[in-house]
């Protein structure tokens, strides 16, 4: 019987050349299909639910795939961590209906951004961005608010066709000299949310003001500071209609 497994999954992007599976590198989706093959010993096609850039890490990815093998669903955690390097972690695995695909029944997936105050903390540098100098956050909170709504953000992305997306939640919180972005839509473009922290990190640093941010969004200016990759965490996922997820 032909079964539908899910897979949540962590993972540690920096040694990766991103989520989807590249010839000769090293990639998320390569090193999970090699175990459930290896596992299983059947050739499977591995949807995963967010494409994420080379170096960009997951606390909430998740992946499905369809299975012959008679091991309990529950087991996949243990068994594929076993064959897993150290770096990717299943936090779950649970059979769900034939009609589940990680990719298109998404509802909305929540990604962050960390940036630290001060100098580079070598024990974090591939976890946040360190911005040596102190912020305006007010003045960058004001501005990521306005990112909430629905918006073409072709001025965000080297993407030129289908660039209009709905952000339901963009907003920037401090504690101590950790400042952190969150934001929560249903899907993004590619570099759209480190080109907005970009943008957000210009009005912190005063050389981009409230009326020149909104240009950029509005698509009459374009942004021109891509944050690095290894501050952003594809954080969850949701799936309403599949709550074992």
């Amino acid at each position: 019987m032909i079964r539908n497994i899910a897979l949540k999954i962590s993972y540690v992007g920096t040694n990766y050349h991103g989520w989807q599976v590249q010839k000769d590198v090293p990639t998320i989706q390569s090193e999970i299909k090699k175990a459930i093959e290896r596992l299983t010993g059947e050739k499977v096609r591995l949807i995963g639910a967010s494409r994420t850039d080379a170096g960009v890490h997951a606390i909430g990815q998740v992946a499905n795939f369809l299975t012959s093998s008679e091991i309990p669903p529950e087991r996949f955690k243990y068994a594929l961590n076993s064959l897993l390097p150290p770096d990717i972690k299943i936090t779950k695995s649970v059979e769900v209906p034939k009609s589940f695909n990680a990719r298109w029944s998404v509802c909305e997936k929540r990604y962050i951004y960390i940036i630290i105050e001060g100098e580079i903390n070598p024990f974090l540098r591939n976890f946040a961005l360190h911005i040596n100098r102190n912020l305006d956050v007010s003045a960058m909170q004001r501005c990521a608010k306005l990112i909430e709504g629905k918006y073409n953000f072709s001025s965000f992305t080297p993407e030129k066709e289908n660039t209009e997306r709905e952000i339901k939640l963009s907003q920037i919180t401090k504690k101590g000299k950790i400042i952190l972005y969150e934001i929560v839509g249903r899907s993004f473009l590619r570099y759209m949310i480190r080109n907005i922290v970009g943008c957000l990190i210009e009005v912190g640093l005063g050389k981009m003001n409230e009326e020149e941010f909104q240009k950029v969004l509005t698509g009459e200016a374009k942004a021109s500071f891509t944050v690095p990759p290894h501050g952003l965490y594809l954080a969850d996922i949701k799936y309403p209609e599949y709550e074992m997820i």
